[in-house]
């Protein structure tokens, strides 16, 4: 089994699915199921340096601030950081990919990487795709638009992409896989297929020879991220019967200063300070890397009503006002940082689960907010979070979990 990831927008570092990986094999071990081998396609590194317009920008302030002193450069330019940081590398990778050449580069790097990732795993056969936000694009572009089939231009990567993929397009000496599964996340492809074009239709045509009914797609919306949509009823995805579509959402607030606005009702507000997080949250995300392996297992959740510890996990999981940690290694460190070690204090509560599979403990700080976490029997830490203004709701549900559970 192959996992091969695709970036999207502001990614530099070629670690950046690092957290995801890690999460994705912990719900394999949780599940009993065989590590697959994973894989990102890094063409951040072909995308324009928009550093250099920036300072070009930061000269033409100086200058009008040098020319009018009584001139307020904050005021005259407004909103400089977000202009500067995620706007500008959004809107800088999206053109850079519609630029032809570049574009065409970019495509070439995903067409080599995937051709070596089955290639140094030749006893594999099966491929599930993990796309984010502008990757996501990527992706549909070079499955389905019809841009790259004219015999005009010289031959394109993204049909070199399709050939590998069997029952896309049947082209001899090379080695097909079976597209068992796409997940995309932070996924913008609705807005951007007025462009490209791609119906229905034209799915239904690429993949009428696709053996393998039906392809099972996952589109992840986080709550906050602006720039993630709905994919199902747009596209009309049930007309290409050969596929099986569903949205997920994941609702929780990215950041504390995002839920401090929200609460006042400061909405506005809360979108810009969650814009840049909310969009990159889906990487570091425990619920995105079930919605994941559901979708690759093609499994519809992951359930076991026999296990009270994922029952309380999901449970707290809908708890309102909760606001989950993406990395519950590093919740573990600041719970024992925070609390001494992770035991019984005055304030704090320990409760351990009935059929022994974990415990869950709440730590209360000195600012009135409430950490839970859920540990399984070996210590493992598998759920964090905290809740600042429902108290008395996670009140509530422990009370309801002491009795039920303990």
């Amino acid at each position: 089994m192959l996992v091969f990831f695709i970036h999207g927008v502001a990614t530099r570092d070629v670690r950046c699915a690092d957290t995801l990986k890690a999460l994705i094999k912990d719900e394999f071990v949780k599940r009993g199921k065989p590590l697959p081998h994973f894989h990102l396609s890094f063409w951040g590194n072909i995308v324009k340096d928009i550093s250099k317009i920036w300072n070009q920008i930061h000269q033409d302030l100086q200058i009008a601030q040098q020319e009018s002193p009584e001139v307020n450069v904050d005021d005259i330019f407004r909103y400089k950081s977000f202009r500067e940081g995620f706007f500008s590398d959004f809107v800088g990778d999206v053109l850079t990919y519609l630029n032809p050449e570049r574009g065409e580069a970019i495509r070439k790097v995903i067409a080599q990487d995937l051709q070596d990732f089955i290639t140094k795993h030749l006893e594999e056969t099966e491929l599930h795709i993990v796309a984010h936000s502008l990757g996501s694009v990527i992706l549909w572009d070079i499955l389905f638009s019809e841009r790259f089939n004219s015999k005009l231009t010289p031959r394109d990567p993204a049909l070199d992409i399709r050939a590998m993929i069997e029952g896309f397009r049947k082209t001899e000496n090379i080695k097909e896989i079976k597209l068992q599964s796409i997940t995309t996340m932070g996924s913008p492809i609705l807005f951007f297929n007025t462009m490209l074009g791609v119906t229905s239709e034209q799915i239904k045509e690429v993949t009428k020879n696709y053996p393998y009914n039906p392809l099972r797609w996952t589109n992840i919306v986080q709550s906050s991220d602006i720039i993630a949509y709905p994919l199902k009823s747009s596209i009309n995805f049930d007309v290409a019967t050969n596929f099986s579509l569903k949205d997920e959402y994941i609702c929780t607030d990215v950041n504390l200063a995002e839920k401090a606005a929200r609460t006042v009702g400061q909405f506005d507000v809360a979108m810009a300070l969650a814009v840049n997080d909310a969009h990159s949250w889906y990487w570091s995300c425990h619920k995105t890397a079930s919605l994941i392996v559901n979708n690759v297992l093609g499994t519809e959740g992951f359930r076991l009503s026999d296990n009270i510890l994922q029952q309380v996990i999901i449970r707290l999981e809908k708890l309102p006002g909760i606001t989950l940690e993406r990395d519950n290694s590093l919740y573990l460190q600041f719970l024992e940082k925070v609390s001494g070690i992770t035991g019984e204090r005055d304030n704090n509560i320990h409760l351990q689960f009935r059929d022994n599979s974990g415990t869950l403990r709440l730590f209360v700080n000195h600012l009135n907010v409430h950490h839970v976490s859920i540990f399984d029997n070996q210590g493992n830490c598998l759920f964090g979070g905290y809740v600042s203004w429902h108290t008395e709701g996670l009140k509530q549900e422990i009370d309801f979990i002491a009795k039920s559970f303990c």
